[in-house]
């Protein structure tokens, strides 16, 4: 297994220009995969057969690093052009009646709720779950569902919090009642561990470019199953159909699986990357992420405490469902986007967002840059 601070020295030799706290925004690219997207560039100078062939092993490779992250089946897995994209084709996919209603937690992040906002002009009643606190629980949303409800979207991690949604028991609570549970997982996938099989997920839809630090471009869908049955396909193309069909026979002969949803030419150089990123995360693993996520919030969250009543935490207070982002504010928006505008003079990135400042550290990063965020923050708060 390879070691973080390795990892640091010869992956990310960039980021010791700056203490970037930020990969809740963005991810970046590890020389490994800037190097194969260099040579993936280089090589498309010079099209043809053999790089078509080339890009169909990059897309084969993608998914099933991919597929060994989630441990799902490779054939549960289409790509996609971002989260958005993949939301959008499970909220069309379904065939609505009537009276048939989504539930959603209230405050979502906006891209997430209005793909599902789209399926009012089906007659669809789209439910928001009030909450207080540091974010939704699952008490919270099942109390908004019903027996007309056919679908509960959420967010795996919260973008604005950092709270993370018992997915557990909310997956037990949908398959009890025959909801299918839609999540949004692009700031979970690569900083925690997450097998939406075994969490009884519907779908789950993401986007490589946070955490698992792919870049843009390449979106992921996994769909179970059972999801399978009621999600058909609204855009088809060539790539939809199964290889060996008849293009003008007007019944589909769809493909197995989610691959069914792919319409045309592939994302080659997204793909590219993500293959790269995926090998760095399977690497060190997921658990060790995860524990280096656990041990920097932490040492952040009780430095921030340290620093009351200047700041205020604005993260859950149980650990188990705080992620890799920690959130704080000055209770004046004003002053919260001064602050991350000092910080950033100081070579200090992080982000404002509706609640407070957004930090989120990952595995390039270690307790210096906590402590450099922290000693920033007590001169610039007195």
């Amino acid at each position: 297994m390879t070691s973080l601070p390795e990892l640091r020295h010869h992956e990310f030799p960039l980021i010791r220009e700056v203490t970037y706290l930020d990969t809740a925004t963005q991810g970046p690219l590890a020389r490994r995969t800037h190097d194969a997207l260099a040579l993936a560039v280089a090589q498309a100078q010079l099209p043809g057969t053999s790089r078509s062939l080339s890009g169909q092993a990059t897309e084969a490779l993608a998914r099933m690093r991919m597929a060994q992250l989630l441990d799902v089946a490779e054939d549960a897995l289409v790509f996609t052009p971002n989260t958005t994209h993949g939301m959008n084709l499970c909220a069309h996919g379904i065939t609505w009646r009537p009276g048939d209603n989504v539930v959603l937690p209230a405050r979502e992040f906006p891209a997430l709720l209005r793909a599902w906002l789209g399926v009012r002009a089906a007659g669809v009643d789209v439910r928001l779950a009030p909450w207080s606190g540091a974010g939704p629980t699952v008490a919270d949303v099942m109390a908004v569902a019903d027996g007309r409800t056919r679908v509960i979207a959420c967010s795996a991690v919260a973008w604005d919090t950092g709270w993370s949604m018992d997915l557990a028991e909310l997956g037990h609570r949908c398959r009890a009642a025959g909801i299918l549970l839609v999540v949004d997982g692009i700031q979970a996938v690569g900083a925690v561990p997450l097998a939406p099989q075994a969490l009884g997920l519907a779908a789950l839809s993401f986007h490589g470019y946070k955490w698992l630090m792919a870049g843009f471009g390449c979106g992921v869908l996994y769909l179970a199953p059972a999801a399978l049955e009621q999600i058909q396909p609204r855009f088809v193309g060539e790539q939809s159909y199964r290889d060996g069909a008849d293009p003008w026979d007007p019944v589909p002969a769809w493909r197995d699986g989610a691959s069914r949803f792919a319409v045309g030419s592939a994302n080659i150089l997204g793909m590219t990357a993500l293959a790269s990123a995926l090998t760095l995360v399977t690497e060190l693993g997921l658990a060790q992420i995860a524990r280096h996520h656990a041990a920097l919030t932490q040492e952040l969250v009780d430095g921030l405490r340290a620093l009351a009543p200047a700041v205020r935490l604005v993260v859950p207070d149980v650990p188990e469902r705080r992620a890799a982002i920690v959130v704080f504010t000055t209770d004046d928006a004003a002053r919260d986007a001064a602050l991350v505008a000092q910080l950033a003079a100081r070579q200090i990135v992080v982000a404002c967002r509706p609640r407070g400042i957004r930090v989120a550290p990952h595995l390039f990063n270690d307790a210096a840059d906590i402590g450099a965020l922290l000693r920033a923050l007590a001169q610039l708060t007195r």
